[in-house]
């Protein structure tokens, strides 16, 4: 992937949650008022989108799993991460199939489709809730570089003699990593 872009999975991430989201609202909004078939056209019509969504996020996810920075800990939640969603990607997957199946032969939705849409979408919702974990508490996919100030940033404290010039250290070059292995922060490498 470009530099600029090194990892797309958290921005593919919100479509299949918000669509998980959006889906039940409308089944529920279908089931309460039973006279108004564009709720539950609407549900149906964005299943296969979220399914596809929740693949696209998944192939990033496969991806950022095996190229971010991450320790022992993180890894850890990384797994539990990767867990759930290829559960709720899966599930969400044979039911889009399913409800296709089903809207090809002209056949109503199946009544399970809301208990099952409130289970994945309750899924995506952990899924989502353990990527924060490994982001804001672990630091999984964070560079240390990008809260590091360049040279030409860091300012001379007012006491200081204009002699003293204020210098950053470089970066210590990442090692060299065979494809499928990573590198864990503590040193540790390891292939999945």
């Amino acid at each position: 992937m470009p530099v600029i872009f090194p990892n797309g999975h958290p921005a593919a991430v919100h479509f299949p949650i918000v669509f998980g989201i959006l889906i039940c609202a409308l089944l529920i909004a279908g089931r309460l008022r039973p006279n108004e078939p564009l709720y539950l056209r609407s549900a149906r019509l964005l299943l296969p989108l979220a399914a596809l969504s929740a693949l696209l996020a998944a192939a990033l996810g496969w991806h950022a799993f095996e190229t971010v920075e991450h320790d022992a800990a993180g890894h850890l939640v990384m797994l539990r991460h990767r867990e759930w969603a290829l559960s709720c990607s899966a599930g969400l997957l044979l039911l889009a199939l399913s409800d296709y199946l089903r809207q090809r032969v002209k056949l109503p939705a199946h009544p399970v489709l809301l208990p099952a849409m409130l289970m994945i979408a309750g899924g995506l919702v952990v899924t989502a809730w353990l990527g924060g974990e490994m982001v804001y508490r672990h630091g999984v996919g964070v560079s240390a570089a990008a809260f590091a100030k360049p040279a030409a940033m860091i300012t001379q404290a007012p006491e200081l003699p204009a002699t003293v010039e204020a210098t950053a250290e470089p970066a210590p070059k990442a090692p060299a990593v065979a494809h499928g292995e990573h590198i864990h922060k503590d040193g540790s490498r390891h292939r999945h």
